[in-house]
């Protein structure tokens, strides 16, 4: 028996008993494994297709710096819908807002 087989095996076998141990359904749960194996082998052939030597390892684009579903990883919000920063800025080169009254006296 190869590797593949041993892995589909043990896998079936964890099925088998997460599923109470029934009778005559082995052919079903190595199936099932078969069908899990070669989904897990395909995902990681094309994770290292993907990948190259300078790439790091979860690192996706612009939003790298935030967890699935955008917020940040302190559990706020990240930037709106569009944003590739955090708001503010100039426009045409001509500053934003309001300026600060220096005059204090």
């Amino acid at each position: 028996m190869n590797e593949r087989e041993q892995q589909i095996r043990k896998r079936a076998h964890q099925i088998w008993e997460e599923e109470g141990c029934p009778q005559g359904r082995e052919r079903e749960h190595w199936e099932r494994a078969e069908r899990e194996i070669n989904a897990r082998d395909a995902g990681d052939q094309g994770a290292r297709e993907r990948s190259g030597p300078d790439e790091i390892a979860g690192s996706v684009g612009v939003a790298s710096g935030l967890q699935p579903g955008g917020t940040n990883p302190g559990g706020g919000p990240g930037a709106g819908a569009g944003s590739l920063g955090t708001g503010g800025g100039s426009t045409a080169g001509a500053p934003t807002g309001s300026p600060k009254n220096q005059s204090r006296t």
